[in-house]
């Protein structure tokens, strides 16, 4: 028999809860101050979690009420979730598209129009997790980027209501249906989420159970029946309502971006949103702090304030790299819009007569605004173009990253290579190593080109030094690979080593689970002793000075400032290299490795240099640009000629 079928009867509607309306301000407060403050609340992210626990408390009211009274219409259901959820998107996602047509190069633009169309399908969290890589442009950088967490909500909304319709209709026990798909969607998270990071943050499958804590939360009080709230809540209401609050709070402080989430540490803000729903509204927190005039003022805007404060906050960073002034400004500017649309778009479209036709009305904008998406077009773009036409020398993207088959015989995922110079001639030299020997293969080409001596060709991997025995189970067989190019190629004299090394000396950016710092030591001698055991000179190209913001150097149609934007000072790259130099170089001098260090070149003062004349010298914060390399083999000539061996002239085919 159905547990819906045996609770006692339900009162009309679900009575207003005004503590609910303070829960959420808290969940939104927590989630706008760490977007525009990160360093200031860490954990500030828990707020979304919040929100799917009470997301899935209400919307599970609603639907076991219509059950249990046998009035449940998924039409009803559904035309209400409409007029909820589409006015405040419509207005923003429309706001984005317009300011985007006109402050967005094109790159930013195509990808802004995609990430509508995705938003408008409710499907922005599938896109998001199939752009996640290594060269994705960085989160902060996406304007829509937010609206992952309302796709998942909406994927919920549309499969939840048929399953606990099915499960009524045949007479399940719904309990044990719901909870056995918490348990199976928490235990998926739990095992994804160190090996499949923006699968597991991303994907509803894995974030579902958050959803249900609440949709259970909701059934148990059903069951019990609803009771009139006494004017004082017991004893246990309030330690619920106090150990709540203590784990949303702690949670937001003291978690980051360092824990692997959401896995285990989600259980926290999950858990302190369900106790704090189901102290009840008469807990003492729940009375005077969640249920005070200003939290349940911010908790009705909420859904607007959400919306709105990512963008404005996204597009300031993309303009103007958001400064204190203007995260300040922006905070403010997102309560005053989310204020405006609850009050003129939100509330006029939800309430009142003629729903069927606001429903359709707002389905048809929606639709429309997916179309643009998948169908941009200029709306006004002419300044954009005259500002492309300005930027035509600089590209963001690798034009130099070639597929890896030809030379290694197989594809690899991540795996970027460079045909160099060689020709159908036989390379003397090998440039090798992650991400970084694609950025540096330009510049061997440059230096080759004036040496006339040298054939070179590069292969690489993005996240993957290319050391013997060392990183990620793919890194692994990559390098194996590679060995077995050198095997076939005796023609190589030359090895050269690229690689982020700070990121593998100091911070490991394989994972302390993958590898440690005495690891790589091991496997970079090791590496070394190999090439050297079979007569190849081995060199090392250190990594260039980091923390650059190459798009903020580009002319822009609209801009908030003329500062130089993009500029790095000579102190912050230097900590950015953190202390591998004092590693490293010992291990270097130690096994007789040539070294090549771009730092001097680049950093000749004050400020590490970004821009020569209109080249930008890098594609993004990291890695240099085609015009980086050609202006580091230039001006680093004397340096590189010292670093690289000469090989004299080879004999043709040899």
């Amino acid at each position: 028999m159905s547990v819906i079928s045996t609770a006692p009867p339900a009162p009309a509607s679900l009575p207003y809860r005004p503590d609910i309306d303070g829960l959420r301000a808290l969940a939104v407060l927590a989630v706008v101050f760490y977007h525009a403050f990160p360093d200031k609340l860490r954990g500030g992210f828990v707020g979304v979690d919040v929100f799917f626990v009470i997301s899935g408390y209400l919307i599970s009211h609603i639907i076991y009420h219509g059950l249990q009274q046998g009035a449940f219409s998924f039409a009803s259901f559904y035309s209400h979730r409409v007029r909820r959820i589409f006015p405040a998107l419509v207005l923003v996602l429309a706001a984005c598209y317009g300011l985007g047509a006109a402050a967005l190069l094109d790159d930013e633009f195509a990808q802004l129009a995609r990430h509508t169309a995705a938003s408008a399908g409710f499907v922005q969290n599938l896109v998001l997790y199939r752009e996640s890589g290594y060269f994705d442009n960085a989160s902060e950088l996406k304007p829509l980027m937010h609206l992952w967490s309302l796709a998942v909500e909406e994927q919920f909304y549309l499969l939840f209501p048929v399953l606990v319709w099915a499960v009524w209709r045949r007479g399940w026990n719904l309990a044990a249906v719901v909870g056995g798909l918490a348990l199976l969607s928490f235990g998926l998270n739990v095992a994804g989420v160190d090996d499949h990071p923006a699968r597991t943050f991303f994907l509803p499958q894995t974030r579902l159970w958050e959803l249900l804590a609440g949709a259970l939360l909701a059934q148990a009080q059903r069951r019990a029946g609803w009771a009139p709230a006494p004017r004082r809540a017991a004893l246990g209401g309030n330690l619920c309502a106090l150990a709540g609050l203590a784990l949303l709070l702690g949670s937001a402080v003291g978690l980051s971006k360092a824990q692997a989430f959401p896995g285990w540490w989600a259980l926290l803000p999950v858990l302190g949103g369900v106790l704090l729903i189901m102290a009840g509204p008469q807990a003492w927190i729940n009375r005077h702090l969640l249920g005070s005039r200003p939290l349940r003022w911010i908790g009705k805007i909420s859904y607007p304030l959400y919306l709105w404060h990512w963008p404005l906050l996204a597009f300031a960073r993309i303009l103007d790299e958001l400064p204190i002034g203007e995260r300040n400004a922006a905070v403010i500017l997102s309560f005053v819009l989310a204020w405006l649309t609850w009050r003129l778009v939100e509330q006029p479209l939800r309430y009142g007569g003629h729903g069927a036709r606001k429903t359709v009305l707002l389905g048809v904008a929606l639709a429309c605004l997916a179309g643009l998406g998948l169908h941009p077009i200029e709306l006004g773009r002419t300044g954009v173009q005259t500002a492309q036409l300005r930027n035509s020398l600089n590209r963001f993207d690798y034009p130099y990253k070639q597929s890896c088959r030809p030379m290694l015989g197989a594809g690899f995922d991540g795996g970027w290579c460079n045909a160099g110079n060689a020709g159908a001639l036989p390379p003397d030299t090998l440039l090798i190593g992650d991400s970084f020997s694609n950025a540096y293969a330009p510049m061997l080409a440059e230096h080759v080109r004036d040496e006339g001596e040298r054939r070179f060709v590069q292969i690489g991997m993005g996240g993957c030094p290319v050391l013997a025995d060392y990183g990620r189970p793919d890194c692994r067989a990559f390098s194996q690979a590679v060995a077995g190019y050198l095997q076939r190629t005796p023609s190589l004299r030359t090895v050269i080593l690229a690689g982020h090394w700070p990121a593998y000396v100091d911070r490991q950016e394989l994972g302390p689970q993958v590898e440690t710092a005495a690891s790589f030591d091991q496997a970079f001698a090791r590496s070394v002793a190999q090439y050297q055991a079979r007569g190849l000179q081995v060199v090392v190209l250190l990594a260039p000075p980091t923390g650059s913001k190459p798009r903020s150097c580009i002319a822009r149609p609209i801009t908030l400032t003329h500062k130089r934007l993009c500029d790095v000072p000579t102190e912050i790259a230097t900590d950015n290299d953190g202390g591998y130099r004092s590693r490293m170089l010992p291990l270097l001098a130690q096994h007789r490795v040539a070294v090549f260090d771009p730092f001097p070149v680049l950093c000749p003062g004050k400020v590490c240099k970004t821009l020569d004349g209109e080249h930008i010298l890098y594609a993004d914060i990291n890695h240099l640009s085609l015009f980086g390399a050609q202006y580091l083999a230039r001006n680093g000539k004397p340096a590189l000629d010292a670093a690289l061996p000469r090989h004299g002239k080879s004999p043709q085919g040899a």
